[in-house]
């Protein structure tokens, strides 16, 4: 079902063939080492190996109307996370593996422009679904759904550089909604969503084509 769900969302920006694309991904391994809680409840240390895959595709596009330039941001990422645990009696050739599709959309209000920079705040949201799977050298142990939305407010600043460009900001995170079906989502307390806020900094960067 996510893998149609995650289809129907990447048809749209497949099909503008317009500048405001950017497409990029990354594959990274890494080993190292993990803290553990055993059955005993003591913590202790054992080795890992991680793999991280992710593909995201992106597009932003603005108009300009008499009230000001409005832009729509907009993006869609598939990542896997692997994470093997090794060398240990407890936990030799335990495997966890996380999918997650992380769609993102936010309606801009450019506030300054000049031709390489321009100052902007935004509404919008982001969420995630993910399939946690855990296995061992036997079986499937277990398989777990999460699904989270977070509505924010945001302000930031873009430098172009050519194709190139930096966005860093400051979001107004309200409080994430967990659901399993659409219907939980219109049903959240949103007086309760503002009352237990987070306030984020983050950067996005990439090459537009």
């Amino acid at each position: 079902m996510k893998k149609v769900f995650f289809i129907i969302l990447l048809s749209p920006l497949v099909s503008m063939s317009q500048s405001g694309i950017s497409l990029s991904g990354s594959s990274q391994f890494s080993t190292g080492q993990s803290i553990i809680l055993d059955t005993n409840d003591t913590f202790y240390s054992t080795p890992v190996e991680t793999r991280n895959n992710e593909l995201s595709l992106s597009i932003f596009r603005g108009r300009k109307f008499k009230i000001g330039t409005i832009a729509l941001n907009a993006s869609i990422s598939y990542r896997i996370n692997k994470i093997t645990y090794t060398d240990n009696i407890n936990f030799s050739d335990l495997e966890i593996i996380k999918k997650h599709i992380i769609p993102s959309a936010e309606i801009w209000y450019i506030l300054l422009q000049n031709k390489t920079t321009f100052l902007y705040a935004s509404i919008g949201g982001y969420g995630i679904m993910e399939d946690l799977n855990i296995f061992n050298s036997n079986e499937q142990d277990n398989t777990l759904n999460y699904n989270t939305l977070i509505p924010f407010i945001r302000s930031g600043l873009q430098i172009n550089y050519g194709k190139l460009f930096i966005n860093p900001f400051i979001s107004f995170d309200l409080d994430k909604i967990e659901f399993n079906t659409i219907n939980e989502v219109f049903d959240a307390n949103i007086s309760q969503m503002i009352k237990n806020y987070s306030i984020r900094s983050g950067m996005k960067f990439g090459i537009m084509f």
